[in-house]
């Protein structure tokens, strides 16, 4: 499944079996984002689907740091 380009930003819906699994992708994306400093935003939905977007806020654009950061949430 690929990157959408929703609204000047990079989306992508995940599913998982529960709320647990989730939590550990989330974890996982979270401690890269604050190593990176460049962080996704997240809206969990069900408990078990979680869509992320992801933008560059103070260039009011899609940057080369969501790309990668999209490459590595696809390498998880």
């Amino acid at each position: 499944m690929s990157w959408n380009v929703e609204n000047n930003k990079l989306t992508k819906t995940f599913s998982f079996e529960n709320q647990t699994k989730l939590a550990e992708f989330l974890i996982k994306i979270s401690q890269y984002a604050d190593r990176v400093g460049h962080h996704p935003d997240v809206t969990i939905y069900k408990c078990s689907e979680m869509k992320l977007e992801l933008f560059t806020h103070d260039k009011n654009e899609i940057t080369e740091l969501d790309y990668s950061l999209a490459d590595f949430i696809d390498s998880i």
